[in-house]
């Protein structure tokens, strides 16, 4: 049995136990004596279209868990450095229990600490902790929800090159702009991108932009004028991938012109897949990384129930044969 359904196997029988508890959750919901505060704190919040999704989750579960959910999350330029402050209004609201990204451990170690030391469970969601497999290192967290983001960038280069490939072209230079420089998640990103098109031949530049799309598209016009060789870009999310779009339009760049792969979704980054412009977004399925933290940390809170290990929401890949049904499910604030 190869992994993939093994995990799938394990998955499904989680899900089968956790929804006959859910069943009964509206009863234990009004039974219960305090009504549980869950909190979620993340590098981001409502103006990311990839944050609505995970915030939807969390809104959903705490529907059908009956709990009281609260997201602090902030829409400033530099959101790794804003998580600490985050976690600081949320300590301050006393959650009974927490979910954080996992950007900026040395910011947020201590809150964590005495949040954990007072017995409030914390899961780790959507960035894992860097410090995770190192016990000196390792905040003080249950478990993990989210996506393998080396995995993901890895990926995105073998679709780029696959593509070139069928294409009858070859590689010749690849950029992967980061958007957030020591944001964790983007530098894996990042560097299983490079550690596939390395392994092929293709020098990857790494180049600093911003989330803003227009300015994204200025500094990639000035990147692209100046590296007139480079013909495959992997982008870190809905925002970068807007920035391509414009700096290509305004090029006058057509599908096959440059090998552009993404991560994360959008309606703009499933009409550019359907086009031919973008040959593969990766998928980290954000609605359960919301939903799930909210369940599991009910999960603990009423019955000290913990999987056996990190749930992966991802990676999953969104190309030409699939993103017909996927953007329904867009439009339907789910994926």
């Amino acid at each position: 049995m190869n992994p993939r359904t093994k995990r799938f196997i394990s998955v499904l029988a989680t899900l089968v136990v956790v929804l006959g508890l859910v069943v009964t959750a509206g009863g234990q919901a009004q039974a219960q004596a305090k009504k549980f505060k869950i909190i979620l704190v993340a590098h981001g919040a409502g103006g990311n279209p990839f944050w609505v999704v995970v915030m939807k989750g969390a809104t959903d579960a705490a529907k059908i868990f009956g709990v009281d959910e609260l997201w602090i999350g902030k829409d400033v330029k530099d959101t790794v450095a804003a998580l600490p402050q985050s976690l600081d209004e949320a300590i301050a609201a006393k959650p009974d229990g927490l979910g954080i990204t996992g950007v900026n451990p040395d910011g947020v170690r201590e809150g964590l600490t005495t949040l954990s030391k007072n017995g409030v469970p914390i899961i780790i969601f959507n960035t894992d902790d860097p410090g995770a497999n190192d016990p000196d290192k390792r905040l003080p967290y249950m478990f993990y929800i989210g996506t393998s983001e080396f995995i993901s960038g890895q990926s995105n280069a073998r679709a780029a090159l696959k593509a070139a490939k069928d294409a009858g072209k070859k590689i010749t230079g690849a950029v992967c702009p980061i958007q957030e420089v020591g944001h964790p998640a983007l530098e894996a990103r990042c560097a299983g991108y490079t550690d596939v098109m390395k392994a092929a031949g293709v020098t990857v530049d790494k180049i600093t932009t911003d989330n803003d799309p227009s300015h994204i598209a200025g500094v990639e016009t000035d990147y692209f004028k100046g590296h007139p060789n480079t013909n495959a870009i992997n982008t870190l999310g809905p925002n970068p991938a807007s920035g391509f779009y414009i700096y290509a339009k305004d090029a006058g760049k057509k599908p096959g012109d440059i090998f552009h792969t993404t991560h994360d979704t959008s309606p703009e980054i499933f009409d550019n897949i359907a086009s031919g412009m973008t040959f593969q977004a990766v998928d980290q399925q954000p609605y359960y990384q919301g939903f799930g933290t909210v369940e599991w940390l009910w999960l603990n809170l009423n019955y000290k129930l913990v999987p056996g290990g990190n749930i992966l929401t991802g990676p999953s890949y969104i190309n030409k044969d699939n993103v017909a049904r996927i953007s329904e499910l867009v439009k339907s604030g789910y994926r």
